[in-house]
């Protein structure tokens, strides 16, 4: 779907569209990352899917205790310069972050963090004048990292460091509320269409849920 939204803005000049969503346990491979950065046999014996992004960076795990986010955005939007686009998600993430309480800091070059540990990775897409921004943000302590066989940075979570329950109905509006500030747009609550349904759809058959791209690298 997040495919699809970009493509949409891309193809059709639809507006930009923020997604933002859960999903079980998962590990997600960064579009170049070799498979061999997972242990295959733990994640299949644990029943956590496999999955290849759109984007770039490393590999992460993702499971329903984290919020994930894609901003699909003409290039024009954005700000222009070497890494500028990443630096602006990870600030609306980090100002997001702010807002719930947490003096949260970015760390170059994708990641935001809160009380030295990370609570966000965040990656981008170009694709012909358009990008996608895509993170992750870490409410509870994810269940099962040691299927990751190498992770760069201690991982925390924003309940814990923040030490309440925090809830994805809040960071999903503190989310919107910060990009929408940063890119001074207005928003609205919408449905994905037919048009970008089908086109997800035929975006999973053909290389999302196709073995030999998931493993092929």
């Amino acid at each position: 779907m997040d495919h699809s939204l970009v493509d949409s803005v891309r193809l059709r000049g639809s507006p930009p569209v923020l997604h933002m969503y859960r999903r079980p346990p998962t590990v997600s491979l960064g579009y170049f990352q070799p498979s061999a950065a997972i242990d295959r046999e733990l994640a299949e014996s644990k029943g956590i899917a496999v999955m290849r992004r759109m984007s770039g960076g490393g590999t992460i795990y993702n499971d329903e205790g984290q919020l994930i986010y894609t901003l699909a955005i003409p290039e024009k939007d954005l700000p222009k310069g070497s890494g500028a686009a990443l630096a602006f998600a990870c600030g609306a993430v980090a100002d997001a972050i702010q807002s719930l309480g947490g003096e949260a800091v970015v760390k170059e070059p994708n990641d935001v963090h809160l009380s030295g540990l990370k609570v966000s990775g965040n990656s981008q897409l170009r694709s012909a004048g358009t990008v996608a921004l895509q993170g992750t943000v870490i409410l509870r302590k994810p269940a099962a990292m040691e299927v990751l066989l190498k992770s760069s940075s201690a991982v925390g979570s924003l309940s814990e460091l923040l030490q309440r329950d925090v809830e994805h109905e809040e960071v999903s509006e503190a989310l919107l509320s910060s990009f929408l500030n940063a890119l001074d747009l207005s928003g609205e609550n919408s449905s994905s269409t037919e048009t970008e349904n089908a086109h997800a759809g035929s975006l999973l058959r053909k290389r999302y849920a196709d073995q030999e791209f998931i493993w092929g690298r």
